[in-house]
């Protein structure tokens, strides 16, 4: 942003429309519209030479609507961030605006209120993380140590839908990785609102990743490790902000930024997330190696889980990153684990009893099960699941060295799967 005032263009072949959102944001002090334009290639052109920090897009335009238009921007002018604008707002014009760039949604009509706090919120968030990748490029340690090369393992454990044990799951994981190898094993807690993992856990710091954020391009060792916390099983825990007021302060950038610093501090870092492909969580399943995906016996959390693997397929995903965990597997669903398998087309890598009691004592006393009941069958299915990732990243690494960076990064693969999807 220039100074401290948000720069603004409207797109929306509306003029009554144009006008009345340039009204709503004339008396804002720290906005200033600098331009307006009547179709998505003319927003195209003023975004390349006007260097808007949020545009303003109307999705459904003749010609060209604001989802080509909202791509081509975010390739042209990437501090650009798009609030896309629209009567529409089911769920599959969400993803495709999503998918395209766009960093929020307004459902028109929007109030006052609405506008300036989208317009506000996304300020925030802009420009696009592309100073961390420069850095790194150019240093060939993020925030490292200069020559430092990673060596850890990104594991994400992901849902398509809240309450499916996924935060179980990961807190379990990376106790079951740590005393399996007796490596260093980091847990991150990227449900930034609501984050579960210290309760799990038993920890009550107030250090937290909200900690590193205005900190974020002098981030180090020295400061990571003064944010961390060390569990008593040996992982160490970045957990989330204690507040959702605190967590809107930490972005995809942030996330990043944190990942790529521990992935040279640790054999492995496991990440908790939260449903959603919002910035924060793309950024975070980007940047894995394996991306857990939690599903239950349940036709619903079948049907989410479904559209989750188009999407990542429509990132550009290989279908091995992505592995299945049915979580509470039981005899009494009416829906069998390898009916599920062949309804979705992909193995399960595990299947993890349903055993409620156990898991909610182990949850209210603040202990993993596979610390405190190693030989419980949860545990056991768990740590098998464990043992098979960490021999997996073994084999790998015996067979070829892991790639210097990924793919064409997130923005580049989206314009090409929606182009040719």
């Amino acid at each position: 942003m220039s100074g401290s005032t948000i720069r603004v263009l409207i797109v929306d072949d509306v003029a009554e429309s144009r006008d009345n959102v340039e009204k709503l944001l004339r008396f804002e002090p720290d906005i200033q519209v600098v331009g307006k334009a009547s179709s998505g290639r003319e927003g195209i052109d003023l975004a390349v030479a006007l260097h808007p920090d949020i545009v303003l897009m109307d999705l459904n335009m003749p010609d060209m609507d604001g989802i080509a238009a909202t791509m081509q921007i975010s390739t042209k002018v990437p501090t650009a961030s798009v609030i896309m604008m629209s009567v529409q707002n089911e769920p599959d014009i969400l993803r495709r605006a999503m998918l395209a760039g766009a960093r929020e949604f307004l459902a028109k009509p929007f109030s006052l209120d609405e506008l300036i706090l989208a317009v506000r919120h996304v300020s925030r968030l802009a420009p696009r993380p592309v100073q961390v990748v420069t850095t790194a490029a150019a240093t060939g340690s993020p925030n490292g140590r200069p020559g430092e090369v990673s060596k850890g393992r990104i594991i994400s454990v992901v849902s398509s839908k809240g309450g499916v044990g996924r935060t179980t799951l990961a807190t379990n994981l990376a106790v079951a990785i740590r005393r399996a190898t007796q490596k260093q094993v980091v847990l991150v807690d990227a449900a930034l609102h609501f984050g579960d993992v210290g309760v799990m856990m038993n920890i009550a710091d107030g250090k937290t990743i909200a900690d590193i954020a205005p900190q974020v391009h002098s981030l180090d060792r020295d400061l990571m490790d003064d944010v961390l916390v060390t569990h008593g099983s040996g992982v160490r825990l970045l957990l989330a902000p204690p507040t959702p007021q605190e967590a809107e302060t930490v972005t995809a950038e942030h996330l990043r930024a944190s990942l790529s610093l521990l992935t040279k501090m640790a054999d492995y870092v496991v990440v908790d997330t939260r449903p959603g492909f919002d910035d924060a969580m793309l950024s975070v399943m980007d940047a894995s190696d394996r991306i857990l995906l939690v599903l239950t016996m349940e036709m619903t959390a079948i049907k989410d889980a479904r559209q989750f693997l188009e999407i990542t397929e429509l990132l550009g995903y290989p279908m091995d990153k992505v592995l299945l965990v049915l979580n509470r597997q039981n005899t009494f669903s009416g829906i069998p684990a390898q009916d599920i398998a062949e309804n979705l087309k992909r193995e399960l890598v595990a299947k993890i009893p349903d055993e409620p009691a156990a898991l909610l004592r182990s949850v209210n006393e603040g202990a993993p099960l596979v610390e405190t009941q190693p030989d419980h069958r949860v545990s056991v299915e768990i740590k098998r699941l464990a043992t098979s990732l960490v021999a997996e990243d073994a084999a790998e690494e015996a067979v070829v060295a892991k790639p210097a960076e990924r793919a064409t990064g997130l923005v580049g693969r989206l314009r090409t799967a929606l182009r040719h999807g």
